[in-house]
């Protein structure tokens, strides 16, 4: 685990970035996971490929790509990093099941020829490869194929005509192969959707001014001249991005390996639509949980989370059917508004609620504070967020959800009333 040993700490802001740092993934192994999948997609398009001719091009998706990813619970778990695998070619030149076997048979000659002690597994739409215990990571490989053209037409038909418009966030939708569906082994039109980088331009857009912001101060801190735009997006991580690591660390606490804890993807996407270019962690929090549920659309009794960038595509399909997941959601909710609302709102920021330690990690946050005070950092016992300031309407939204909450009991949606 990372400390970041930031010896000016005073601020509760200044404490959720370090645990924030030390559940994110450490700057080396994120190197050696860019330098693993950049060697696949140079093995890829090698001379002796079988797929070189269909310019095939490796590309992060996910947490990953988003700047969101958060370290494993357990020392034995690992790294997920998703990959797309894309070749230049048309439905009509593959089936989905030739597709993935096609690209399959190259990453089986990879992990032979790096001599990979467990060979490639497939799943129902990836290839995951097994790297070795001390890399403590895995890459799931997505075999797909463009399909922006399609997707922006089906767009259009929908009513959606600005997004189909949007080259950067239709532009870049992709075909993916799934083995459960019918025409897996046919030559068709019919494949799954997916569009993984116009969501991240989504997510990108969603706090871009915090990002500028972010990069300016990398610059004058490591005293480069270099323009922003030059600066890449991983150097720097803004409070959206830090405030989506501690909530899916809170989840991950509070649920472990429960099937049906709320996922990455309904958080993330939810966190996004609320936050507002919050230029601190703690404000950022404070609107996000707040307001996350606001962003839940109801079709009758069915609940939608909405794929911002595929409005057809329903994050939270399986609640209907599940509906643990959506119970397990709300609960998660309510707990995070509690226990992040008790640290901000009434603990000087260097004494953590018992219960937001386990949702953070005791080990985690017991280390940072004790390092952030071993470098003497001067004692703050004002609230993150000031009752002073509850005439702004979103800290008086933040207070009413918080005293619902309080005095509803076990409930398990008394923001809904």
């Amino acid at each position: 685990m990372t400390i970041h040993k930031n010896k000016n700490a005073k601020t509760h802001d200044d404490v959720l970035e370090e645990i924030a740092g030390a559940i994110d993934i450490p700057p080396s192994q994120y190197e050696e996971a860019v330098s693993r999948y950049e060697t696949l997609g140079n093995w890829l398009d090698r001379d002796q490929s079988t797929i070189a001719q269909y310019d095939p091009q490796i590309a992060p998706q996910g947490s990953f790509l988003l700047g969101t990813v958060t370290r494993p619970l357990g020392d034995d778990e690992e790294y997920d990093v998703d990959l797309i695998c894309l070749l230049k070619v048309a439905k009509k030149d593959f089936t989905p099941k030739g597709l993935k076997e096609t690209i399959g048979h190259e990453v089986k000659l990879y992990a032979k020829a790096n001599n990979m002690s467990k060979r490639p597994e497939e799943g129902r739409r990836c290839w995951t490869l097994h790297y070795a215990d001390d890399a403590q990571f895995h890459m799931d490989v997505l075999p797909c194929l463009p399909d922006a053209q399609a997707h922006q037409l089906l767009l259009e038909r929908r009513g959606h005509a600005a997004l189909a418009h949007d080259q950067s966030l239709s532009g870049q939708a992709i075909a993916i192969t799934d083995w459960t569906l019918p025409q897996y082994e046919q030559l068709t039109e019919d494949w799954p959707l997916s569009n993984p980088i116009g969501y991240a331009a989504w997510f990108r857009g969603r706090m871009v001014a915090q990002l500028t912001e972010g990069k300016k101060r990398f610059a004058k801190s490591q005293m480069i001249t270099a323009s922003v735009d030059d600066i890449p997006d991983y150097k720097v991580k803004t409070p959206l991005q830090r405030a989506i690591q501690l909530l899916k660390r809170h989840r991950d606490s509070t649920f472990g390996d429960n099937e049906h804890k709320p996922i990455s993807i309904i958080i993330t996407t939810l966190s996004a639509k609320a936050y507002n270019e919050e230029p601190t962690i703690s404000e950022a929090l404070q609107t996000i949980l707040s307001t996350m549920d606001q962003f839940i659309e109801y079709h009758g009794e069915e609940a939608w989370v909405l794929n911002p960038v595929n409005p057809e595509e329903n994050f939270a399909d399986k609640w209907a059917e599940e509906s643990k997941k959506r119970e397990n959601f709300f609960k998660w909710l309510e707990q995070a508004r509690h226990d992040f609302a008790l640290y901000l709102r009434t603990s000087p920021f260097n004494e953590m609620p018992e219960v937001l330690k386990e949702g953070l990690g005791r080990r985690t946050v017991d280390r940072t504070l004790d390092t952030i005070l071993a470098a003497g950092a001067a004692m703050i016992t004002a609230p993150a967020i000031a009752k002073a300031t509850a005439n702004d309407a979103e800290l008086e939204r933040a207070e009413a959800a918080i005293t619902n909450i309080r005095e509803s009991g076990s409930q398990s949606k008394p923001w809904a009333k």
